[in-house]
């Protein structure tokens, strides 16, 4: 099949449901279309887990007394 041809074929077929191909459109689209249908997610996770502080009352607790945001009774 030469370039040509295979371009008319693509022209033909883009648009339609893969379920309305004639035979020849379906055999270019099969082997021109990469599926990827594999199990192991290929993204990077948004963020990163990570360990929470050991302690998170003493450093807030920390942090609002410099910003002298505690107020003593």
């Amino acid at each position: 099949m030469t370039e040509e041809e295979k371009q008319a074929l693509r022209n033909s077929f883009s648009g339609k449901k893969v379920s309305e191909m004639t035979p020849e459109e379906r055999e270019l689209f099969d082997k021109e279309f990469q599926y990827s249908f594999s199990n192991k997610s290929k993204q990077k996770p948004a963020f990163a887990k990570s360990k929470m502080p050991s302690k998170p009352k003493d450093l807030t607790m920390g942090f609002l007394s410099r910003m002298n945001l505690i107020v003593k009774k």
